[in-house]
């Protein structure tokens, strides 16, 4: 359903603006940003959400969203795809061995026949993100969008959050089934692993073990939140912290916490 629509959008003028694909446990969503004007023209978020043990069926319902929508056929400026997945892995840039993705990858985690490993760059830390795509989902992109960049859900907390002013800052992004933290210190990310959870309480442990991992003192670390995160949990997180934020892109604010958390990731230009 649509979350944001703004009557500015043309579809004669799609290449002035960049589509940005979200595909994670919340489902499949979209935004069409004018980054010029600073500003969201159209968010869409699916009904539906992400079973990793049925990305066929995933994939089948985002290949109709993508049929039935017209403007997602349009040309943009630029194309990019947020993926949700905990296959990955962060490697130096200057120990990455072009060819040897798979024997990296498969070291760290369990591929499946149908996972498509791709790189993404974080230039601003030296290091490359590996990590895995189902090749169906990638499939029905390319039908439609052939020309596309595709990062992990990582990749914007990695590169964006050592730019938020605070020194010490850890990212806490929460959908059930699983929790992204990324810390960082000053300008530089020390932290960043995915764990599977399913209660929040679970998510909360991994977010201590990482205050106690980085040493950081909680008093003077800002927590900053994304993803399925009610009230009363951020209060719990303030049990623990002296400052929560919300993480997103201040130049291109969304209309309220709900979307800040769901969809601020795609705000940000890649």
């Amino acid at each position: 359903m649509p979350v944001i629509v703004n009557s500015q959008l043309q579809l004669g003028k799609t290449m002035e603006y960049r589509l940005s694909i979200q595909a994670d446990l919340n489902g499949f969503s979209f935004s069409i940003v004018d980054d010029k004007q600073h500003k969201p023209l159209y968010v869409y978020a699916s009904d539906f959400s992400m079973d990793r043990d049925d990305m066929a069926l995933f994939s089948k319902r985002c290949s109709e969203i993508l049929k039935n929508t017209p403007v997602l056929r349009g040309h943009f400026k630029k194309v990019e795809i947020i993926y949700g997945t905990e296959k990955y892995s962060l490697i130096p840039a200057a120990l990455h061995e072009t060819g040897n993705e798979l024997k990296e990858l498969s070291a760290l985690h369990k591929l499946d026949d149908l996972d498509e490993i791709n790189i993404a760059e974080v230039k601003s830390e030296g290091m490359k993100i590996l990590f895995a795509v189902n090749s169906t989902f990638l499939n029905v992109i390319k039908e439609y969008q052939p020309n596309f960049s595709i990062f992990p859900t990582v990749y914007p907390f990695i590169k964006f959050l050592p730019y938020f002013s605070e020194h010490n800052k850890i990212l806490f992004h929460y959908i059930k089934g699983a929790v992204n933290i990324v810390a960082s210190e000053g300008n530089r990310v020390i932290f960043c692993n995915t764990f599977p959870v399913i209660h929040f309480n679970s998510a909360l442990y991994f977010l201590l073990l990482a205050l106690k991992e980085t040493q950081f003192n909680p008093e003077l670390t800002t927590v900053y939140v994304g993803g399925n995160i009610k009230d009363l949990e951020i209060f719990d997180i303030s049990k623990y912290f002296s400052s929560i934020k919300y993480f997103r892109n201040p130049s291109i604010p969304l209309p309220d916490q709900f979307a800040e958390m769901k969809y601020s990731s795609m705000m940000f230009e890649l």
